[in-house]
């Protein structure tokens, strides 16, 4: 189908309110068209993405509308809705897709058709459908029918898996962010937990594990303690722009309210777009071209984290280790607070590379027993200008730290007891990426015996068993 064609087929699937205008038109190489129009302050967005022959792939509306509960429809209704936009769009779709569960999301239900292969869905196959409260068509996406996959001849005996994992089983105690809205906890909030460490796929018909261990062991890694606190060390109050450097040949171009944090973007003045088309590239230069861009806590009014993407210029040539002190010293001025909680992770193929503009440095986090926390700050120094290009501070609090348990009240002895009391396993379709053509295989993946999901964590207090809700 021709350019126009497209363009006139995509504007015939949802009404375009006459205040949006054209943002994004690419053609891709894999015969794909995607078109994006949005308000003025992109507050409010809709995005179409068509194959070659004209067919909806892909549907996104964004918009800033609330609905009453009293004009909403049942859901029996949304369904309909859901159904009836599907076969406008693919009339033998339900053919070969099994209308299978709906899920709540924050403005829409989301209704999954999927193809089913011994009463197993295929992972990455069939649609969603979302649906808002009035019955209007917010999202889709369609992954289409696949080859129906190759059905082992036996499968291993969950007895033989049992003994396997008993075998394998790797737990870390760790302090990580756990939220209401994936897991199966009561707050939200920092937890002490046993971390299952070990990613528990097997294929259906051998032992032999898709991924033993969710860390890349081709990496090994150690940590560095930091140098020690100064003595003399003089709390400073900083400007945000200070601290990111902000010069007055910038300008501040683009605030965005995201929720717990503000996200700030500054430009160098008098830019102009050298080469400015509708593709997707062009896009995202008007977006972070020559700009710098910051995230501000709402609830410090601090700066959470920044990057620069325009270039400065500098001839000072520092080795890693001036880099590192730049590093260090700006640590102690942003959050010196957190110094005592983070070591320098430091891989065993590390090293010095001259050739580069920047050195990165990662910091660990952990608690005053040297318990891991899943959290990391970053810091990216330019060695031709000694400044700091790239940051990204911690996510926790450490008022919150403090009242974390320092330790475990159950034994890593009994957590293994606990999820082996708890563990099943289940029989699901895996697409398998590492042939070049698509192709599935069927593994056993662990699970809860209860709740039939992945379970992730055993808290370290309570014992009780944590899974993953999505």
């Amino acid at each position: 189908m021709q350019k126009d064609k497209l363009k006139e087929r995509a504007l015939s699937i949802v009404p375009l309110p006459s205040h949006y205008k054209l943002i994004i038109e690419e053609y891709s190489e894999d015969e794909r068209v995607m078109f994006s129009w949005a308000t003025e302050q992109q507050d409010e967005s809709m995005t179409v993405e068509l194959d070659c022959s004209g067919n909806l792939i892909y549907l996104s509306i964004e918009k800033n509308d609330s609905v009453s509960e009293a004009n909403s429809l049942s859901i029996d209704e949304k369904r309909r809705c859901a159904e009836q936009f599907l076969l406008s769009h693919y009339p033998s779709a339900l053919e070969d897709l099994t209308f299978s569960k709906a899920k709540q999301l924050s403005s829409a239900d989301r209704f999954y058709f999927e193809q089913i292969v011994m009463d197993l869905p295929l992972e990455h196959a069939g649609c969603f459908i979302d649906v808002d409260a009035l019955g209007n068509i917010v999202g889709f996406r369609y992954d289409g029918v696949k080859t129906s996959p190759e059905i082992p001849s036996r499968l291993v005996s969950k007895k033989a898996l049992m003994e396997h994992v008993r075998n394998e089983l790797v737990l870390q105690l760790v302090i990580t962010t756990l939220s209401r809205d994936v897991y199966n906890v009561k707050k939200d909030g920092l937890h002490l937990v046993y971390q299952v460490n070990s990613f528990l796929h097997f294929k259906a018909d051998s032992l032999e594990p898709k991924l033993t261990s969710i860390h890349d062991e081709n990496e090994p890694e150690s940590y560095a303690t930091l140098p020690p606190l100064p003595t003399n060390l003089i709390a400073n109050e900083f400007t945000n722009e200070s601290i990111i450097g902000i010069t007055d040949e910038l300008e501040l171009i683009r605030e965005v309210d995201r929720g717990p944090e503000i996200g700030i973007v500054w430009r160098i003045r008098d830019w102009e777009m050298r080469e400015k088309d509708l593709s997707l590239n062009s896009f995202f230069k008007m977006q972070s071209e020559d700009t710098v861009k910051a995230i501000i806590s709402k609830k410090t009014g601090k700066v959470q984290s920044f990057i620069w993407m325009y270039e400065r210029s500098g001839n000072l040539q520092l080795s890693q280790a001036a880099c590192y002190q730049k590093a260090l010293d700006f640590l102690l001025k942003i959050i010196p607070d957190y110094y005592p909680y983070i070591q320098r992770l430091i891989r065993e193929d590390e090293e010095e590379d001259n050739t580069s503009q920047r050195e990165s440095f990662i910091f660990q986090a952990y608690n005053s027993q040297g318990i891991l926390i899943h959290d990391m700050v970053g810091v990216v120094v330019n060695r031709m200008t000694g400044q700091i290009d790239n940051y990204a501070g911690p996510n926790f609090d450490l008022i919150e730290l403090s009242q974390v348990p320092t330790g475990p009240r159950i034994s890593m002895e009994e957590a293994y007891r606990r999820f082996l009391e708890n563990v099943d396993f289940q029989l699901v379709w895996d697409k398998n990426y590492d042939d070049e053509i698509e192709s599935y295989q069927l593994v056993y993946q662990a699970c809860d015996r209860y709740t039939r999901s992945p379970i992730r964590y055993i808290d370290a207090i309570t014992g009780e068993i944590i899974v993953s809700n999505i």
